[in-house]
């Protein structure tokens, strides 16, 4: 299916529409070509779906065409954008400009550990993730979005104010809710320094764990016995930017004393034995963790949920209208519309491009 790209005196339909709400083709158009045509796009698209490649987006009508798949899933999220807006509005919420100030900030925040997790895990499967940059490190969050047409990013930036208002619509956030999650997960606001000896066998890991604990200073154990030259440089310092829980987790211990050496665990990448200290830990004070605690709360599990049902309960009741080159609505979501039936023509099976104008 060949998509036509209209010219500026034609008259085109809406890409969708959701109770009257329209969203022209030319601005799907326009995300189109910045997802597929800029690095920050790019790294967008691969937050949304792990799987991602140019390959898989480009459309076989040639230059400025898309695969039906990628039209649909973009025009779905600016359709899903809506709806969440137009939930917000029925409930009487409107979005302030300290509300997208603070928005802004968390989602920088939220995409930085988003791509952090992604291009650590394409590192550790040998792939590529379009999430770094040149030197292998992470893309920030806060230059993603500095990467995208002010468009794009201001409509990133109103929808993480609008599902942070419908969050909160529904959540206790009085100070003494803060002060009691805080307290019960003080693990999530402790800052944790990390400590690591790299050896070649259990055996010597155990070994130099006897040192350890019969009182030789970790960092000087490291750097006499660590195979890893980088953090043995540093006596074995990996960094203080680290949540006790996130560590806690990871190394999957119930609870870590600080100045003792752990189990010593084997890394599955490398076959080496590895053993981690936490040397110190600092406990972030509420009156500086409160943003965290506050965003924390809202993103509970039964939280999200909460919202996830409001949206789709609005969702089945709201007057919805595709394009039919880009699908079906459907309760969940767009359906891409099927290929016209194969058909032979002198011996050759032929059907649909699955293309779209761009």
């Amino acid at each position: 299916m060949l998509g036509v790209v209209a010219s500026a005196c034609s008259v085109t339909p809406s890409a969708a529409s959701a109770n009257g709400q329209d969203i022209s083709t030319a601005r799907l158009n326009a995300d189109l070509r910045t997802l597929q045509q800029t690095p920050a796009g790019n790294c967008l698209l691969q937050l949304e779906d792990p799987t991602f490649s140019l390959q898989a987006i480009r459309g076989t009508g040639g230059p400025g065409t898309y695969s039906v798949n990628y039209a649909k899933a973009v025009l779905g999220i600016q359709l899903e954008m809506v709806l969440a807006g137009q939930l917000a509005d029925s409930f009487g919420i409107r979005v302030t400009p300290s509300q997208l100030a603070t928005a802004r900030t968390d989602l920088e925040s939220l995409l930085t550990g988003q791509i952090s997790s992604l291009v650590q895990q394409a590192q550790a499967q040998g792939t590529v993730s379009y999430c770094a940059v040149g030197n292998g490190t992470s893309l920030p969050g806060a230059q993603l979005l500095a990467g995208l047409p002010a468009p794009l990013r201001d409509q990133e930036i109103h929808n993480q104010a609008v599902n942070e208002a419908l969050l909160a619509r529904g959540a206790d956030l009085s100070s003494r809710a803060v002060s009691a999650y805080y307290r019960k997960n003080l693990a999530q606001f402790t800052a944790a320094c990390v400590s690591v000896i790299v050896t070649p066998s259990q055996a010597t890991a155990q070994q130099l764990v006897g040192q350890l604990n019969g009182g030789a200073p970790f960092a000087s154990v490291a750097k006499a016995s660590s195979i890893d030259a980088q953090t043995a440089a540093n006596g074995g310092s990996i960094g203080c930017t680290f949540t006790l829980a996130a560590v806690e987790q990871s190394l999957q211990q119930d609870s870590i004393t600080v100045g003792s050496p752990l189990v010593p665990v084997q890394d599955p990448s490398t076959g080496e034995w590895v053993i981690y200290e936490v040397t110190a830990e600092t406990v972030v004070p509420l009156s500086q963790a409160r943003p965290a605690v506050l965003r924390q709360m809202l993103e509970t599990s039964a939280n999200v949920k909460r919202v996830d049902a409001e949206l789709a309960a609005f969702a089945r009741h709201a007057d919805v209208f595709v394009d039919p080159r880009y699908g079906t609505w459907t309760e969940s979501g767009i359906v891409a519309p099927r290929p016209p039936p194969a058909r032979f023509v002198s011996g050759v099976l032929t059907g649909g491009s699955g293309t779209l104008g761009g």
